[in-house]
């Protein structure tokens, strides 16, 4: 199975829509993205450490 390439912009997009309250399973539905992509992106790029 190939490996989807996201752009730089789109992660730091997605990770504001997290950080702005937006629910995992919305953002995981509407950009079809991997939970655990998302989380990934969650560490890398936010601006809240856990």
């Amino acid at each position: 199975m190939a490996t989807k390439k996201y752009d730089e912009d789109l992660k730091k997009m997605i990770v504001e829509l997290y950080e702005n309250k937006k629910p995992i399973c919305e953002i995981k539905r509407e950009y079809g993205i991997p939970e655990a992509t998302l989380y990934r992106w969650i560490k890398e790029y936010g601006k809240i450490k856990r």
